[in-house]
């Protein structure tokens, strides 16, 4: 025994350096620190030699660390370098070339800045002018450079704030140059970060230079789609949009109201004036602006009727909140209405309450909507009755809706459980969908395993006979067989 410990010790003890070693291997900021600076340099150094990538990152750290007046220039040649390309962006390009970008625009907003504000507005602005030729020689699916040109933008406007000697005036032209060069949407965020920039005097006159601009635009020929009413059409909604924008930074709910108004689709923004009335503790003004809205759709989709609770709250007119968020219950089966209904309800009314919500969602014509939410009630006794009673309603493609469900009935009802996974084979089996047979197979191997805790109940069909009524059904799918393993399901 003595021997046996003395051979075993020195084996626990031999592990720590081991596992010290392997923590040391790993690339991470501590590792490698503990190599030194030296050794880092000489690292650093063999790497830039072939990576240009790396070569500049260098150089600009170099600059920003031991000259920073030139960063900026060092930055602009740059960005001169990137404009000036005109190489195809392949889709592997594209990402680096966004980490480039967003470094740059970092360093021009922390360090450049810092040094020489109208410099770094300079920066700014020619890296916010490369959306064109970049775009122009790529596919930005992916998103990377577009989020970086808007940031760029937007850091813009903060940076004309921080500009000393600025005048309303010179602000408003510089704001607009920008935006009516715009074509990608780059600029969608810019007023939003121009708050300090224009402030009260700047904000006044770019409002003043919108609406000029909106009375000056000619009038539609009234010649159908023509070419001529389609740009009319598109520089009034981007000035409306413009001074809807400017409505929210300088927080003017009612120029926001006036910008509405000036549109010919003034149902579209409703909600949007709601949410701003409230938010400025104008209740009934924001009720007044949604009983504007006409037709069923947008109530349906839940648009508004969270902000008619809201409103109705705000002055006091609590029945038809709460009538409302039963509407809405019973349309939609929101739970989460009913929940903030029953909330409100004394204890006594909550129990009835709760015996007629649970009925409506039973007798709900959309079987499926009314599985999930009885689920989500909780109710599984309830929602395996609806199983029973509804198999053959329940639509078997519903595969978001009914495989969950299924997995959630298979720890209490193993019969309303199968019932779904049948619905889900049979469902891709009758429309011969070869490529969701693996998913099938699946849901047929649920129904095995599920197999020996079904009961006779309601007339409830054996696996085995399920199995044999399947295969004499689609004997012809063979490679559907052929993924469950075997080309004759009684094997």
């Amino acid at each position: 025994m003595a021997r046996s410990a003395r051979s075993i010790a020195p084996k626990s003890v031999s592990r720590q350096p081991v596992a010290r070693q392997k923590m040391g291997t790993t690339v991470t900021r501590e590792n490698l620190q503990a190599l030194g600076a030296e050794r880092l340099a000489a690292l650093l150094t063999e790497l830039s030699e072939n990576d240009a990538v790396l070569t500049r990152k260098l150089r600009m750290v170099l600059t920003a660390a031991h000259a920073k007046d030139r960063l900026g220039k060092e930055v602009e040649k740059r960005l001169t370098t990137i404009r000036r390309s005109r190489g195809f962006l392949s889709w592997d390009r594209l990402k680096p070339l966004a980490a480039e970008l967003d470094a740059l625009r970092r360093s021009i907003l922390d360090e450049v800045a810092a040094v020489d504000v109208g410099q770094a507005v300079h920066a700014m602005r020619l890296l916010a002018d490369l959306a064109p030729s970049v775009y122009e020689r790529s596919d930005d699916s992916s998103g990377y450079l577009s989020e970086v040109f808007r940031e760029a933008a937007s850091d813009l406007g903060r940076l004309w704030g921080r500009l000393p000697g600025r005048t309303p005036e010179d602000v408003v032209h510089e704001l607009l140059a920008v935006m009516d060069a715009d074509g990608y949407g780059t600029c969608d965020h810019l007023l939003a970060s121009c708050r300090e920039a224009l402030g009260d005097d700047g904000a006044a006159l770019l409002r003043t230079t919108l609406l000029a601009r909106l009375n000056a635009l000619p009038t539609r020929t009234g010649r159908g789609h023509s070419r001529e009413d389609y740009h009319v059409d598109m520089a009034r909604s981007q000035i409306l949009r413009h001074l809807r924008d400017l409505a929210d930074v300088m927080s003017d709910v009612d120029a926001y109201i006036d910008a509405v108004d000036r549109s010919e689709r003034r149902d579209v923004h409703i909600g949007a004036v709601a949410r701003r009335l409230l938010d400025q503790c104008r209740a009934r003004e924001a009720l007044d602006w949604l009983a504007r809205e006409t037709g069923e759709g947008s109530r349906l989709r839940g648009e508004t009727e969270d902000l008619r609770i809201e409103a109705h709250e705000a002055v006091g007119e609590r029945d038809a909140a709460q009538a409302l968020r039963w509407k809405v219950f019973q349309d939609r089966l929101s739970l989460s209405h009913w929940r903030e209904y029953q909330r409100r309800l004394s204890d006594y009314d909550a129990i009835d309450a709760e015996e007629r919500a649970l009925a409506h969602i039973r007798d709900f014509p959309v079987k499926e909507a009314a599985l999930t939410a009885l689920l989500e009630w909780p109710a599984v006794d309830v929602a395996a009755r609806l199983v029973r009673e509804h198999a053959d309603a329940l639509d078997g493609r519903d595969y978001t809706t009914l495989r969950p469900a299924a997995e959630r009935l298979s720890e209490t009802c193993p019969n309303e459980a199968t019932l779904l996974y049948r619905r889900l084979v049979e469902a891709v089996l009758e429309k011969a969908q070869s490529r969701y047979y693996p998913y099938a197979a699946k849901d047929l191997k649920a129904c095995e395993t599920l197999a020996p805790f079904l009961t006779g109940r309601d007339g409830m069909e054996t696996h085995e006979a399920y199995m044999a009524r399947l295969h004499a059904a689609h004997k012809r799918k063979f490679g559907f067989w052929a993924i469950l393993g075997s080309s004759n399901p009684e094997e």
